[in-house]
């Protein structure tokens, strides 16, 4: 059976407007988040026709639909009383429900997104952090959601959609709010999402599931954000970890968001735009070089004048062409990567030039050793190690900012092989290695490339 990658959009079509979801699957996706922006879910406390017929919309377009929490709530489900609540500061109110095997009836219903950027644990009623108390909507800060709440939503899923795909999306490193030290104990971003792992993943039984994160890197000028990479080996770390420790039909996907809106800073005046492809290649292959197969589009419909996204305020194709290009280019190592699995990832400095020097002496305690190879490039480049079995691949990204328009001149040698395969631009080539042992490639700007040893 062909194998895909997982790919969606934030901000979903309407899935009343035909020609809405026929350009997002044109657009690269395969599956659609269903939430209650264009249709509600409940209507006098039972599952809305509205709701249903948007389901069958959804499918007889083409992709698959998940269904979206869309408090991030406990009880979005199953809820016995009228609810107030808060998420993340936004007051909800939801009605009585008690949803179970409603969603049965339709085959394209494959998963659920059951929460974003949830807390670490429920934090109490008084918090001791200074900034917190000084700003008013995170006084309900209670109220949010936390992974000790949504074992709920888990139980829920294990028994009545126990072969559907459980996915949850998680904060940057630098939302430190959300991993708060307890009880005379700190916590870093690694703790965080391990928490994570052993609450939720755990806890769920035999189904697809992800451990995935948004930290978006395009937004100073023409660099990348140094802390980008630190977040992805940090996840791929835990997410490589959670695996060992679990069967198969317990395994999780890596997942990560990617940057498709004009993003702006939480601490001062930068903002950025994408404006190529290659911007959203960059990031693609970042995350597959970790070994992601799940992409999170932020996102794909404007919301007011805070994002402003894949299709503009008034649905205009304002970057459309430039995300749509970008999966077209990509889509040719699917088949590939799945034929491996992640080992862990190292970076090169750049001996002509290096801009994430400060970005890479992070990675130091994350990187793994890998002797088979000895790699050296005229500027950054980050390398996925994988293997198959006793055959092991490489997956090489120019790690420079897009915007900069660096080739990257990269040598490879590998003393014990005799051939490689060359994936490179969406061809194919098999290159007998001579006396020096020696691959070399160019890497234009977004631009990677994988190595399989014959």
């Amino acid at each position: 059976m062909e194998k895909h990658f997982i790919k969606f959009a934030d901000l979903p079509p309407n899935p009343l407007d035909a020609e809405d979801l026929k350009e997002y699957l044109e657009l690269g996706m395969n599956t659609c988040l269903l939430t209650e922006d264009d249709v509600k879910l409940i209507k006098d406390g039972q599952l809305s026709d509205e709701y249903k017929q948007a389901i069958r919309n959804i499918a007889d377009a083409g992709l698959q639909v998940w269904i979206r929490n869309m408090f991030n709530d406990a009880d979005y489900f199953q809820c016995e009383v009228p609810k107030e609540g808060s998420n993340y500061g936004d007051p909800y109110e939801m009605e009585p429900r008690n949803i179970t095997t409603e969603f049965e009836e339709f085959p394209a219903v494959t998963g659920f997104y059951m929460a974003d950027e949830a807390y670490m644990y429920t934090l109490p009623e008084k918090n001791y952090v200074g900034w917190m108390q000084d700003m008013p909507q995170m006084n309900n800060a209670h109220k949010f959601a936390s992974f000790d709440k949504l074992t709920r939503l888990v139980d829920w899923k294990n028994k009545y959609y126990p072969n559907a795909f459980f996915h949850m999306n998680h904060v940057p490193g630098r939302s430190w709010d959300h991993f708060l030290p307890r009880n005379g104990e700190f916590y870093n971003y690694e703790d965080f999402l391990t928490e994570y792992c052993e609450v939720i993943l755990k806890r769920l039984k035999g189904c697809g599931r992800s451990i995935c994160l948004d930290n978006y890197p395009l937004i100073g000028e023409d660099y990348l954000e140094s802390d980008y990479l630190q977040d992805i080996f940090t996840m791929a770390k835990v997410w490589r970890k959670y695996n060992s420790e679990v069967a198969e039909e317990d395994k999780a996907t890596l997942g990560i968001c990617i940057q498709t809106f004009e993003a702006k800073s939480m601490f001062d005046e930068r903002k950025r735009d994408i404006i190529s492809p290659e911007e959203v290649t960059l990031q693609m292959y970042c995350g597959m070089a970790l070994g992601a197969r799940l992409f999170e589009y932020f996102c794909y419909h404007s919301y007011q004048d805070l994002f402003i996204a894949i299709k503009g305020p008034n649905k205009q194709k304002r970057i459309y062409h430039h995300v749509q290009e970008a999966i077209v280019r990509t889509n040719y190592l699917e088949e590939v990567l799945f034929q491996y699995d992640s080992r862990g990832a190292f970076v090169v400095c750049g001996s002509h030039r290096s801009d994430n020097t400060l970005a890479f002496l992070s990675l130091k305690d994350l990187m793994i050793q890998d002797h088979t190879i000895s790699v050296e490039s005229s500027h950054d480049t980050l390398i996925g190690c994988f293997e198959s079995g006793e055959k092991k691949g490489y997956m090489f990204v120019n790690y420079t900012d897009p915007k900069r328009k660096h080739k990257n001149y990269i040598t490879v040698r590998i003393p014990d092989a005799e051939k490689v395969c060359l994936y490179l631009n969406g061809k194919t080539q098999v290159v007998e290695l001579t006396d020096n042992k020696e691959v070399c490639m160019v890497l234009p700007e977004g631009a990677a490339a994988f190595l399989a040893l014959e």
